[in-house]
């Protein structure tokens, strides 16, 4: 009965601490009700929080990696519409505000770590952030870095991003994403006072706001622009431009007529019944172009266009009537769609009569880099080699200039891959085709090095502790039959017939570290034996596996290392060796991505022989396997983690005499305890990268 009084008091006493917990969290004495920021003179930077009654000074840390400074201010609530604001002056990247436990916590993220102070004003705790006196780090690879950002309006109110790079930069990629530009530039790197956030809204240029930021060995700059802009990037020695204008009303009225597909001045027309002929005069007559029309057009027609432009009108009255139009320089032929098919059938017909009158020549083409067979395999399969197929004088040769042929009918190529050439025998106008496609074709294929490594960590932990009993009578027998106990004989050093009679309690460790305490029960000729018996492991290990292979974009590789594990396997022919596979392998196909950037599709395994399993003949080993197969996509040269494995095997055990064991005090040398801990973790780590043509990649 007064245990369960005794529960019952404790549960109501944890109830109530979690209440006045969880009111203390809700009713805060104060509340955070506003954050604001400002620049103040001095390169300073001034961060306001307003509370709801009389603030108090708050409790401060700093960060160094990412560079943070906290705040924390006790009993205080959040009220705020955003909990994150973005600040971009200065060094002051953001500001966040996170409550837990009646407890509020700001944080003001920043470029680097400066001087900072705090000031108390009634409800307000301003934070004012020192820029004048700080040491910018230097994030400047051994190589190339930027040296200076600036900005500058230009004569025609456009905005100009200079770049200046202590030496001259090799790849910068300029591109537009919505209403923003997007700079990447590989391989460089940024001092500290220059990665930060540029306001350039006062000099009214299309351009507002200027982010550039470290990205590991990468720098990356983020343009925000307002309005239709027209932007260009340009290189001039160690410095790089990039223009941003806005569109002229002239311009933007250009873009949306090319964006509806019709640029023809407008015009208005309002006719009942007229005949067809007449409103293709009058259109001819409105644009001043030249227009023949067929003998075969006729009819009349009723329309009302106001305000349309004439192309459009033109396209509207041709598809009603069922009639076509070519344009040829500035004069136009209207005639029906089934005309003027005939028509452009019959100059194919007389084009391809003269190609086959056309005389052959012979010339050979050099490859580098692609296999002859190759080029010939692509070309059937574009269907352009007809002649090697043998079906030459089919369909004769298209010889238009605006044709996409490549190889006429009449067509033989022949690949020598012994000086890997191609032999070709065409017309000199198709040859000139081909060289130009070939010339497409016929480039160095990009390799990529793929980097693994597969981390496996594990920390073990054993504790064994237990006792060991004996029991033993020792008696001497002398010829007249009287028997000696350990006292008449010394137990030492003593010869004899000995009976021996062992009762053994084995509760001991399998590992042995032994403490011995004997004890001997004198005048008896018994002697009883006590081990205390204690065992503890630790230990971690970490193996690293680091599998590499290089293979050429698009192209799939794969490399393995490991043992084949024998093992009987009964059959028809009876007992023979199989073996298992247990390695570590790698399978990735990579292709590389504009903008420099690689898609690999992987496959990783690590196998291991884990314990013999018995089967009818004798054992078979298990194999404990781990494997991923995913599909990512990473920049050059970065690393991705794919994914890991964690396992945590804890265990606690008891062996123990039956009843004995289960006795207070006493049973503890009837007992053996066992603790075992175990933390096994596996993590893959993948970095691509991507082989210059020139110089290999360490």
């Amino acid at each position: 009965m007064n245990i369960k009084i005794i529960f019952k008091y404790l549960l109501v006493t944890a109830l109530s601490m979690l209440l006045f917990s969880f009111v203390s969290t809700v009713y805060a004495t104060n509340t955070l009700e506003d954050i604001s920021f400002s620049s103040i003179p001095g390169d300073k930077v001034q961060v306001v929080l307003r509370f709801s009654d009389m603030a108090t000074s708050p409790g401060s840390f700093t960060i160094n990696s990412p560079a943070r400074i906290a705040f924390d201010f006790p009993d205080t609530a959040i009220a705020l519409d955003h909990k994150r604001k973005n600040i971009g002056i200065g060094l002051a990247r953001s500001v966040t505000a996170v409550a837990s436990g009646g407890r509020t916590r700001v944080v003001l993220n920043m470029v680097t770590l400066t001087p900072y102070s705090t000031i108390i004003d009634g409800n307000n705790v301003v934070i004012i952030i020192d820029e004048a006196n700080v040491n910018y780090s230097n994030n400047a690879l051994t190589g190339n870095s930027i040296t200076d950002i600036d900005f500058r309006l230009g004569p025609d109110g456009e905005g100009d991003i200079i770049l200046t790079f202590a030496e001259q930069p090799k790849n910068v990629n300029l591109q537009q994403a919505f209403k923003k530009l997007v700079i990447d530039i590989n391989n460089v790197g940024l001092p500290g006072n220059l990665e930060r956030r540029l306001d350039v809204n006062d000099f009214n240029t299309p351009v507002t706001f200027i982010d550039t930021f470290s990205s590991g060995k990468n720098v990356k700059m983020e343009v925000d622009v307002k309005g239709e802009f027209t932007h260009l990037g340009y290189q001039a020695g160690k410095t790089f431009t990039i223009e941003v204008k806005g569109l002229t009303k002239a311009e933007k009225e250009a873009k949306q007529k090319a964006k509806f597909g019709y640029s023809g001045e407008r015009l208005s027309l309002n006719f009942q019944d007229i005949e067809i002929r007449a409103v293709l005069q009058l259109i001819a007559d409105f644009t001043g172009k030249n227009m023949v029309t067929s003998d075969t057009v006729n009819g009349s027609i009723t329309l009302r266009l106001k305000n349309v432009p004439w192309d459009q009108a033109l396209s509207i009255i041709l598809k009603s009537k069922g009639l076509g139009m070519r344009e040829e320089g500035n004069v136009m032929r209207v005639a029906p769609s089934e005309e003027l098919a005939a028509i452009e059938k019959q100059e194919l017909e007389s084009k391809r009569q003269i190609a086959d009158l056309l005389p052959l020549v012979t010339e050979t083409i050099q490859l580098q880099f692609v296999p002859a067979s190759a080029v010939i395999t692509l070309l059937d399969d574009m269907g352009a080699n007809e002649a090697s197929k043998n079906q030459a004088g089919s369909n004769g040769d298209i010889e238009d200039t605006d044709s996409a042929s490549y190889i006429s009918s009449r067509a033989t190529i022949v690949g020598d891959d012994r000086t890997n050439k191609l032999i070709v025998r065409d017309t000199a106008r198709n040859i000139v085709q081909l060289r130009k496609l070939i010339k497409e074709i016929d480039t160095p294929t990009k390799q990529v090095l793929i980097d693994a490594r597969v981390v496996s960590a594990s920390d073990k932990f054993e504790r064994d502790m237990g006792l060991n009993w004996n029991f033993r009578s020792l008696n001497t027998q002398h010829p007249d039959g009287t028997i000696n106990t350990l006292k008449e004989r010394g137990f030492v050093g003593n010869t004899g017939n000995y009976q021996t009679t062992d009762a053994l309690v084995d509760l001991g460790t399998a590992q042995k570290n032994i403490l011995g305490i004997t004890f001997g029960l004198l005048n008896t000729g018994y002697l009883v034996d006590l081990e205390i018996s204690a065992s503890q492991i630790e230990g971690t290990s970490e193996l690293i596996s680091s599998p590499r292979v290089v293979t050429t974009n698009g192209s799939t590789a794969k490399i393995k290392a490991g043992n084949e594990v024998p093992y009987l396997e009964q059959n028809e022919n009876g007992n023979t060796v199989a073996f298992k596979d247990a390695v570590l392998s790698l399978e990735v196909t990579p292709l590389i991505i504009p903008g420099n950037k690689v898609h690999m599709d992987l496959i990783i395994n690590k196998d291991e022989v884990d314990a013999l399993v018995p089967i009818g003949i004798g054992s078979a080993p298990s194999i404990a396997t781990r494997e991923i197969e995913t599909s990512v996509l990473v920049d050059n040269g970065d690393t991705v983690v794919l994914g890991g494995i964690f396992e945590h095997n804890r265990s606690k055990g008891t062996d123990s005499v039956p009843i004995l064991g289960d006795i207070p005090v006493i049973g503890a040398a009837f007992r053996v305890n066992s603790t075992q801990d175990t933390k096994t973790e596996l993590i893959i780590f993948i970095t691509p990268k991507i082989m210059n043509e020139t110089l290999s990649v360490r």
